[in-house]
């Protein structure tokens, strides 16, 4: 249902993509109609996860084999549709054309490119540079040489690319999870199959799949007495996307747990510092791409969301004070997005610094979300930056709850990208929701609810 309601309401790319059947132009002239149809199954698809998690804390509920059977069940169908809710897969497409042929992405947008290719990448990013580092630019240059061009083809090649970033998630959130003395199928139920990871980095083949995956497996190799292996890997997820680096901060505090020498944290520093500027240097050089992408870090931030609370309150002060004493609204804004990073960067500092007694996963998920949710672009699946190592270390029912209804209210809070925002496209989203829970309540009241397991079973390492 959810897979039906993307090709009515989702991005719709031009080209060769034959979705243009009359029957489906007709449906698709209906916002409230497709989008109804769409947040059924988007309704449908929470319920059943729901149902899943309330399972998996039962004495004899699904084991990792069988939450992984599921997760490619859930999976298979997100892969070989269209995009739902973002077009940015065909940006990626686009810059891995663009890299295959010698361009420099950091200089120039897809327009430069031009050709089928070009066309579906949205307006506003037709002449900006891309913010991502040389090891996922090489993965798209990959795809773009394999597919030769082909559109379809091309976000089926990004989409490999990320169910190898979700499979290396799969490996290593249960074994995180028992490292941090949380239970493995929890961990993979609340990380793994979560509705966010199916929709936008299955669906929509964000690159935060290749990033979580490395990053995660990275701090598991660092966590299993292997720091050298896993900064490197952290690295290598840096450089897919920059957030990652964060985790390369709080790969130090594990580092110097392993560490009998006096100052350990600061020598653990020294090393990681060394590691991952080696890492770096190398894949750089042997990319050849340069470290243009530093410079184009803000890019993300010509398109504002109403989700960024900085941009929100920017925005409103600003007005305000434009009608008051004629302030530029765009300053007000820069000075909230400001306040934000620094906000963000002393919450994390205090995080580092309680890391040992906290634990350095939870740390680093608690920064993310800090820094998400502080930060000038908010977006649903920015949060996977935090909500992936959160639910590997999540060993309380109090935050795995927590995880599990802010994952569930940020995907009934974002609209399919193929329609525009308005009352329409609001009225299906109620509809399609409420006709999703009256239609699931018969079954929830008849259905005895399963016995959960006691406390200290729940921790177990």
């Amino acid at each position: 249902m959810t897979v039906v309601g993307g090709l009515l309401a989702g991005v719709a790319p031009l080209g060769e993509i034959a979705i243009d059947l009359p029957i489906i132009l007709d449906l698709r002239a209906s916002a409230a109609l497709s989008v109804f149809v769409a947040y059924l199954g988007l309704t449908m698809l929470l319920l059943a996860w729901w149902r899943l998690g309330v399972a998996v804390r039962t004495p004899n509920g699904p084991r990792l084999r069988d939450l992984a059977t599921t997760a490619a069940w859930w999976g298979a169908p997100f892969a070989l549709i269209t995009p739902i809710f973002s077009g940015d897969v065909h940006s990626y497409v686009a810059q891995g054309a663009m890299t295959a042929a010698g361009l420099d992405v950091y200089r120039v947008g897809p327009s430069a490119l031009g050709g089928p290719l070009a066309v579906n990448v949205p307006e506003i990013w037709q002449h900006t540079p891309a913010p991502y580092g040389p090891v996922f630019l090489e993965l798209a240059g990959a795809v773009a040489r394999l597919t030769d061009g082909g559109v379809w083809a091309g976000i089926i090649g990004m989409r490999m690319l990320a169910l190898l970033g979700v499979a290396l998630l799969m490996w290593s959130v249960p074994r995180l999870a028992r490292v941090c003395g949380a239970r493995p199928t929890t961990a993979l139920w609340l990380g793994v199959l979560n509705p966010l990871v199916l929709l936008h980095l299955i669906g929509d083949a964000h690159n935060e799949a290749v990033m979580l995956g490395l990053m995660c497996t990275g701090l598991l190799l660092a966590l299993r007495r292997r720091p050298v292996l896993g900064v490197v890997l952290i690295t290598l997820a840096a450089l897919v996307k920059a957030p990652a680096v964060l985790a390369i901060a709080f790969a130090v505090p594990i580092w110097a747990q392993q560490l009998s020498l006096r100052r350990a944290r600061r020598r653990a520093a020294r090393r990681a510092a060394l590691v991952a500027a080696g890492t770096a240097l190398t894949v750089t050089a042997l990319a050849g791409t340069g470290f243009g992408w530093v410079r184009a870090l803000d890019t993300p931030t010509r398109a504002h969301t109403w989700m960024s609370l900085t941009t929100d309150l920017g925005w409103a002060v600003g007005t305000l004070a434009h009608h008051l004493d004629g302030l530029d609204v765009a300053r007000a804004i820069q000075a909230f997005w400001l306040a934000g990073m620094a906000l963000a960067a002393g919450v994390t500092l205090a995080l580092w610094r309680r890391a040992t007694r906290i634990g350095p996963v939870v740390a680093l998920g608690l920064s993310l979300a800090v820094v998400v949710i502080a930060g000038p672009v908010v977006h649903p699946w920015y949060l996977l930056w935090a909500i992936v190592p959160l639910a590997a270390a999540a060993r309380t029912a109090l935050a795995r709850r927590a995880l599990a209804v802010g994952s569930v209210v940020l995907v009934l809070l974002v609209l399919p990208g193929g329609v525009q925002p308005g009352l329409p496209a609001l009225l299906g989203a109620v509809l399609g929701t409420m006709t999703g829970l009256i239609a699931a309540a018969p079954t929830r009241l008849a259905r005895p609810r399963p016995k959960a397991l006691p406390c200290p079973a729940e921790t177990y390492g």
